[in-house]
């Protein structure tokens, strides 16, 4: 099983001692539930590219061999659209077009998609002159394994069938310079005497299909059916942006998964999911551009859409104005000369994300194998909006299977939060930036600011700070000026710690907060996270970097070290592992993180006895700069649980004739 982030267990903070000091427990957050004993996936898609629901789970759609895939689409919400997609390139809802003006109207071809023989195109290329050319498209919305196509007349007019045809399919990569799809011939009859048609082929990956009449002889189509067999290889899903009522804090995700196996696997199917959430309703900021100059100003989405031409065609010529319009249809805009206005000195500029009201989407969590996978997202907040897409890629026979996806989430406990870190003894550095020397012990402080521009919220009676390696508690400080407070409870953290206080700071008590703590700094750019921690029943809040305090000036929550030199970083969770079956410390995670290495280095990592026996390889393999994650269970080589005592991990990195080494003790007790 792999993945890109930390599989955690469900923690919960305490006290060092008993007292008045509230923890900061996890027991009664909200969770938004999708999937298996939740909301449906149909109910909060944004679009769903070949993913459906399937006994409330998502996966990749299915087809069973006899089964036509046009009503299966249909059938699994994909409802069938009466015109071409707006960009080709792109997934999406099934569509059915033709390329005849006789039979564009409201229901156009979606009557050879029904699944009814007894609806057809009727008359309409019995009456209206030369049929020859007419052209059918079908695009299935995603890349589907098809090996069969049938079409043919109501039986009601045998006779109607086409005497001529040829059938062309392209896949979901083949498209030309203007975005549409390039097309192969699959077969070409020009003697046709068969009413049912029916053309087999090699199973392959198709999209869209076209069927074009090359015939002069009227015919008309009942039907035409699609089949094929197995999963589709590659789909995915994307959700609306879900408005919580009011910012909330973000907590762990849980996804359930299935493991899909219906036949040999060359390359292990995968589920994908990522996250991000937001300040407001609109990710993505649009811009005009000024034909002339170039220069972007932001605009709505509705002017983007509907009053900014991409290329903007004015002519007084009505034949001139037709032709460009049916050559420019969807590339561009084509105003009549009466509609002539200050638009026509601007078009379509760019479209950027909007990285200050939106976080990025998250680090991809890869699910590979069956079980449940728990996740900490660390996302920015609180923020009242989150999004999540799905991409699913297997191939006919196997895929992965989303059965839930569950978020715990709490309201916020102040309307804002930031932070500041600086040296003690150096609080506004010349240049702004706070510098020290690598892997020397230094004092920092951590300023703190918060915001209660409503009634109502929680407060909170703790801050927690972690980092790489894990800070060390100096002192809490309150009020400006600062004033030690002598009753702080603390509690250290694997990455850091927790620091308790009392009475809550709330609306009506707010002030300044100043943490002090030691580090040493080995990262170049060593970040320190900080959280606000509230009553038993509420998740912790992200404190964001800002002013928080006007004699430190680096607006940061960061150091850097003097010397960006190339290092290997290691932390041990637990230290200590009981490997004797109760399902608690049964394994030590060993976390390295690779910095500052260009390229691929060799690494090895190993468990020794103290008379320096290797006793277990855990890895040896090249790797570029990065973070890991490997795993030991307390096992020699062989798979024998080894005595209880003192073992030594090392974690060791070759690069340019330089060897960098880390050993850390690990402990083994039953």
């Amino acid at each position: 099983m792999k993945t890109n982030l930390r599989l955690t267990s469900v923690l919960a903070l305490g006290l060092l001692a008993q007292g008045a000091f509230p923890a900061s427990g996890r027991a009664q957050v909200d969770v938004w539930h999708l999937g298996k004993g939740g909301l449906s996936w149909a109910s909060q898609a944004e679009t769903q590219v070949g993913a459906v629901s399937v006994g409330g789970s998502l996966q990749p759609l299915e087809i069973t061999p006899g089964v036509n895939l046009t009503r299966l689409l249909a059938e699994a919400g994909q409802q069938w659209q009466n015109n071409p997609p707006e960009d080709y390139t792109l997934g999406g809802l099934p569509h059915t077009w033709t390329n005849s003006n006789f039979f564009n109207g409201l229901a156009g071809p979606l009557k050879l998609v029904d699944g009814q023989d007894t609806t057809s195109t009727e008359a309409v290329f019995k009456s209206s002159g030369n049929p020859a050319g007419t052209a059918f498209f079908f695009d299935l919305g995603a890349a589907f394994p098809i090996n069969r196509v049938r079409f043919y007349p109501e039986d009601t007019d045998p006779d109607g069938y086409m005497r001529a045809y040829e059938l062309f399919v392209s896949d979901n990569l083949s498209f030309d310079s203007s975005r549409r799809p390039t097309y192969t011939s699959l077969r070409r009859v020009e003697n046709n005497d068969t009413a049912r048609v029916e053309v087999e082929f090699e199973t392959s990956s198709t999209r869209f299909i076209q069927l074009k009449n090359l015939s002069k002889t009227p015919f008309s189509l009942a039907e035409f059916e699609i089949y094929g067999e197995g999963f589709l290889p590659v789909s995915s899903y994307i959700s609306q942006m879900h408005y919580f009522g009011a910012p909330v804090n973000y907590g762990r995700l849980q996804l359930d998964a299935t493991l899909v196996n219906q036949g040999e696997i060359k390359e292990p199917p995968s589920c994908v999911v990522q996250v991000r959430n937001g300040a407001d309703d609109t990710p993505l900021n649009y811009f005009r551009s000024d034909r002339e100059t170039g220069t972007e100003t932001e605009v709505s989405l509705t002017e983007y859409e509907t009053q900014l031409p991409r290329l903007a065609f004015f002519h007084q010529d009505p034949v001139t104005h037709a032709v460009l319009e049916e050559l420019s249809r969807e590339a561009y805009l084509v105003l009549p000369v009466e509609e002539q206005g200050p638009i026509r000195d601007f078009v379509r500029g760019s479209i950027r994300t909007d990285s200050e009201n939106w976080s990025p989407w998250s680090v991809p969590m890869e699910l590979d194998s069956t079980g449940s996978y728990s996740f900490d997202l660390n996302l920015p907040g609180p923020r009242p909006y989150l999004q999540f897409r799905v991409a699913f890629n297997g191939d006919a026979a196997n895929t992965m299977r989303l059965d839930a996806f569950r978020l715990e989430y709490s309201p916020q406990l102040a309307s804002a939060a930031v932070a500041e870190v600086a040296l003690a003894s150096e609080p506004a550095p010349a240049a702004g930036v706070t510098t020290v020397p690598s892997g020397v012990d230094t004092t920092f402080t951590c300023d703190i600011r918060t915001a209660f521009d409503q009634a109502g919220l929680a407060g909170f009676s703790g801050i927690r700070l972690s980092s790489f390696p894990a800070p060390v508690f100096e002192g809490l400080e309150m009020g400006s000026p600062p004033v030690p407070v002598a009753a702080a409870q603390v509690e250290t953290t694997a990455d850091g710690f927790s620091v308790f206080f009392a009475p809550a700071m709330n609306r009506q008590n707010n002030q300044s907060l100043r943490v002090v703590f030691r580090q040493q700094a080995l990262e170049h750019n060593t970040a320190i996270d900080a959280w606000l921690l509230g009553p038993t029943g509420t998740l912790p809040q992200p404190v964001a970097a800002g002013n928080a305090n006007d004699q430190v000036l680096n607006n940061a929550l960061a150091v850097y070290t003097t010397d960006p030199a190339p290092a290997v970083q290691v932390t041990l969770i637990p230290a200590i592992l009981t490997p004797n079956g109760d399902g608690i410390n049964e394994a030590t995670q060993i976390s390295y993180s690779l910095i500052q290495f260009a390229g691929q280095i060799q690494m090895d990592v190993e468990v020794f006895d103290l008379s320096g026996r290797r006793v277990r390889q855990l890895l040896s393999a090249t790797q570029p700069s990065g973070a890991y994650q490997l795993s030991w269970d307390g096992k020699d080589g062989g798979g024998q649980l080894l005595p209880p005592g003192n073992y030594l991990c090392r974690v060791q990195g070759k690069a340019q004739a330089r060897t960098f080494s880390t050993e850390k003790v690990i402990g083994v007790v039953y």
